[in-house]
């Protein structure tokens, strides 16, 4: 037996007034994610296919070197950061 009786809530709470000012914000912010990636891979698309254009060696070696530098750092944020958690 419990020493605390439980007693029922005097303030009821409605959550309908809230529900539709949430949803038009998470909409808002669903479209405006959805706008930023077509952006975003548009101008991927457009930056591609002008360095496609004209490349040549040095692009090839300075893709190489940025891509293992991205490489490098990746692997030594992750293991700095998840090394210490095992």
């Amino acid at each position: 037996m419990s020493c605390v009786e439980v007693t029922e809530p005097t303030r009821k709470t409605c959550p309908l007034p809230t529900l539709g000012k949430l949803t038009r914000v998470k909409l808002h912010r669903a479209i405006v994610l959805v706008v930023m990636m077509l952006i975003a891979v548009g101008a991927l698309v457009l930056l591609t296919a002008a360095g496609i254009a004209n490349f040549d060696s040095h692009s090839l070696i300075a893709l190489v070197v940025v891509v293992v530098a991205a490489a490098i750092s990746g692997v030594a944020f992750s293991w700095k950061r998840y090394s210490r958690r095992s």
